[in-house]
């Protein structure tokens, strides 16, 4: 799956505003900031699956240490693009999350599993392998967040095809972003998701497709592979009718 995200590397800001890069976007969710406003500015936190590292720069700028780490070569080579650019001294690992705590020595105070992303370590097994390499990436009283897309409501609504709500303008492209689904009959089933970034220039339409797969899970499925994986639910902002949710989780 990490193939994928090498091709998308280069499309995917344009799946957000300049609102969201300048201030970020999954660490704006509600049990998210709340831990965030919780702790000290001084914390270290570990954004692992930084993607470009927009969230990563955002939470720099307000003062926390930061470190970004993610599975894909060409997302971890765009996110330290743009610390260099901003000239924020963020170091940048590419590993994979059951990886991390022999890859580094390090340990936070907050480790971010931000934008979707667990939803790759497809499965029970990996996917408590990855969270078990998130736990020890954070110190003893540090927290593990978790942030994915409401399967249940997803595959329930069966909305096939989901449009932005607005185009997005930079450097004289403008870019309308869709998502097209593949939804099975079952939820735990693998879903397929095709992204299509529509560029505007000169009149011309210049379409941008990416092809990703995702093997879901319900809440109810996160919570027990959560607590397998030595981690005790204490926020989240999960509700039937939200599209996204965070759940944050203690190290026990």
């Amino acid at each position: 799956m990490a193939g994928a995200y090498e091709d998308l590397a280069a499309d995917y800001d344009w799946l957000f505003g300049d609102d969201v890069l300048a201030s970020g976007g999954a660490i704006t969710q509600p049990a998210t900031a709340r831990l965030l406003e919780r702790i000290s500015p001084a914390s270290a936190v570990l954004d692992a699956a930084c993607g470009t590292g927009i969230d990563a720069a955002a939470l720099a700028r307000r003062g926390f240490t930061v470190r970004a780490s993610d599975g894909s070569d060409a997302m971890a080579e765009r996110a330290a693009a743009r610390f260099r650019r901003e000239g924020l001294a963020i170091p940048v690992l590419h590993c994979q999350w059951a990886d991390l705590p022999a890859a580094t020595g390090e340990r936070f105070d907050v480790v971010l599993c931000t934008g979707n992303a667990l939803v790759h370590a497809t499965g029970r097994n990996a996917m408590v392998a990855a969270l078990g390499g998130l736990r020890q990436m954070a110190r003893p009283g540090g927290h593990v967040v978790i942030d994915s897309r409401n399967w249940e409501k997803l595959h329930a609504e069966r909305r096939i095809v989901q449009v932005a709500n607005r185009l997005v303008t930079r450097e004289g492209r403008r870019c309308l972003a869709l998502y097209a689904w593949e939804i099975p009959d079952r939820l735990g089933e693998e879903h397929i998701a095709h992204l299509l970034f529509l560029f505007e220039d000169g009149g011309t339409i210049e379409p941008h497709e990416h092809v990703i797969t995702f093997r879901p899970f319900t809440i109810s499925e996160l919570r027990a592979r959560l607590e397998l994986a030595g981690l005790t639910e204490i926020d989240t902002d999960f509700g039937d009718s939200a599209d996204r949710y965070a759940v944050v989780a203690a190290t026990t």
